[in-house]
Formats: structure tokens, C-alpha cells, sequence
């Protein structure tokens, strides 16, 4: 066989291989992946409690949690910075709020895992968002036994003069086993940052070095993530991905009449990759924005706010089919 031969077989096979790379590898630039197919929005804690008074739940961390008369156990934060409250429900649509919150005051945005101390799987952790109310916010560690008294453990992200950290969103990668902390940092006005912190303890996150996975001049926030092993690209071919739901607000600073809350979502192949949009975005728009995403038996349950006038906030519930 003569050498140009051999040369253009190695050629071509280096051709086919990249190519099937590139169908099984869902994070690469240039590749289209869709988000799942989100049903029509439906309020969910309509119900005001008087500690709450003119701020109004804005995000709803859920487990399922199997205690007394509930299934599912979720934990929500308000608009505002007041405090966080406990919800329960046994269908993740209706839900009945504790009777006796605020379970904290001074937070907001509690992201939770269960099952992440493997010396101690009964040990619930909490990132929350301390000092909303300021110029400087910082995020914290909690622990529960009972989901209802909460210990602060350490600070994960110190506050710094005149700069946002806030937004936790907490996860544990199926794949790796790893903990990640995504969170955003910025000035509210023309710096924002998602930055990512990870470590094969929950507890060391506070140690663990940062990445910024995206950055930009516009509101760009409130960052969580969700993995799907079974996730499809554009052309309907199975792939692992994850997905990183962001909020953004495009000509927020102007007087532009296009201007609204909306949910951005980008892809990856790992929890800290390179994120790309995905097809279609904005994902959710009309005001929404901070759509937390879950998945309980097989279908996804996504919980976003909807700012229905200038002052007044609801939270939703989305639901989908996976693929």
C-alpha cells in the first residue's frame, strides 16, 4: 500500500473521530442543545404569613423529605433580605407554610443538600445569603438536624466592601461525587460574575479556590445548576449535560421598553465547564427570573419568581417530561 494511501486513511479517520466526539460531547462551542420543554407557570405559597409583611417569597429549595404528613420539604427566601421560611407539600404544587417561621432573619436564598456528610447522612446543609440589605453581601454555612433550627457553621464567601456575593446555589455532582458552590458576585450595576467553588467535602468549600464561569457588563445572576444523564443536543441524540439556569435583564439601566426580568440557561459537560447558551433562550421571559430546577421521580419541577407589578413578586412552578 503506498504512503499517500496510509496518509489520507489516517486522515480520514482522524475526520470520523473527531466528528463522533463532537456528537457525544455536549459542552463544546457549536454545539446546539436544547433546554426541556417547560409547562405554563402556576403560582405556588399564594398564602402571605405576617413575619413576611411587604416582601414576598422569591426562590424554594425542595427535598424530599418524608416526616410526618409531607413528602417534599422546601425551604424559600423573599424578595427581599428579611429572612428565609419552611414549606411543606406531598405533591410539590400545593404547599402549606410552617407555622412558626422565620427559621432565620437577616437571609435570604437558602439552597440546601441533603445526604452530604457521609459520617452523618442525617445532617441537612445550607447555603444562605446573609446581609441582602447591604452594599456587601456574603454567603454562610448552615447545618439542621430537623430542617427547622438552623446552626450557622462558617462563613463560604467573606463579605467585601461595596461588592455582591450572593445567590448560593449548592450541588453535588452524581458523577464525581464532588460539592460545588455557583454563586454570583458584582456591583449590581455593570460588573457580574457567576463563580463556581468546589471540593470533595461540603464543609471545606469555604477553602476551596474559585473559577468564574461567566462574566458580563449586564444583569447576569442567580445561578443553578441541574444534571441530566440522559439529556438530548438539538439533533435529538442522547447526552450527559449539565445545566446552568442564570438570570439576566437585558437594557436594565435605560429606558428601553424591552426591558424584563428573564431566565438565560447554558450547557456543559461538567459542573464547572465551559457554559454555552443553550437553543432558544431566553428559556422563560414576561418578568421571571431565579427558576430554581429539581428533579423528583422522573420529572422536573422548577420553582422561578414573576414580577407582576413594579412591587409585588410571586414564585411559580414549572414542570416538564425529561427527555
Amino acid at each position: 500500500m503506498s504512503s499517500r494511501r496510509n496518509h489520507s486513511i489516517t486522515f480520514l479517520l482522524l475526520l470520523v473521530t473527531s466528528y463522533l466526539g463532537a456528537q457525544t460531547q455536549p459542552g463544546q462551542k457549536g454545539d446546539r442543545v436544547s433546554y426541556l420543554k417547560l409547562s405554563p407557570s402556576r403560582r405556588v405559597l399564594a398564602s402571605a404569613q405576617l413575619w413576611e409583611g411587604n416582601e414576598f417569597p422569591h426562590t424554594l429549595s425542595v427535598l424530599e423529605i418524608k416526616r410526618g404528613a409531607y413528602s417534599y420539604w422546601g425551604w424559600y427566601g423573599l424578595n427581599e433580605g428579611r429572612g428565609i421560611g419552611l414549606a411543606r407539600s406531598n405533591d410539590l404544587v400545593h404547599w402549606t407554610k410552617y407555622g412558626a417561621n422565620p427559621l432565620w432573619t437577616n437571609a435570604r436564598w437558602p439552597s440546601v443538600l441533603a445526604k452530604a456528610n457521609p459520617e452523618d447522612k442525617g445532617l441537612l446543609y445550607f447555603a444562605i445569603t446573609r446581609d441582602y440589605d447591604t452594599p456587601s453581601s456574603r454567603i454562610v454555612l448552615a447545618t439542621s438536624r430537623d430542617g427547622i433550627h438552623l446552626k450557622e457553621e462558617k462563613v463560604l464567601v467573606a463579605g467585601v466592601p461595596n461588592q455582591r456575593n450572593q445567590n448560593p446555589n449548592l450541588f453535588r455532582d452524581p458523577n464525581s461525587g464532588r460539592f460545588y458552590l455557583t454563586f454570583y458576585r458584582g456591583n449590581d450595576h455593570d460588573h457580574f460574575e457567576i463563580v463556581s467553588k468546589s471540593t470533595s467535602s461540603v464543609t471545606d468549600l469555604d477553602k476551596a479556590p474559585e473559577k468564574v464561569l461567566l462574566k458580563s457588563e449586564t444583569t447576569l445572576a442567580a445561578p443553578t445548576l441541574l444534571y441530566l444523564k440522559h439529556g438530548r443536543n438539538i439533533r435529538g441524540r442522547r447526552a450527559a449535560i449539565y445545566y446552568l439556569a442564570t438570570e439576566i435583564y437585558p437594557y436594565r439601566y435605560s429606558d428601553n421598553p424591552q426591558g424584563e426580568w428573564q431566565v438565560k440557561v447554558f450547557f456543559a459537560d461538567s459542573p464547572d465547564g465551559d457554559f454555552q447558551p443553550v437553543d432558544g433562550n431566553p428559556i422563560m421571559k414576561g418578568q421571571r427570573a431565579c427558576l430554581f430546577q429539581h428533579v423528583f421521580h422522573r420529572r422536573f419541577y422548577g420553582y422561578d419568581c414573576h414580577l407582576e407589578t413594579p412591587d409585588h413578586w410571586t414564585l411559580e412552578t414549572v414542570e416538564a417530561r425529561l427527555p
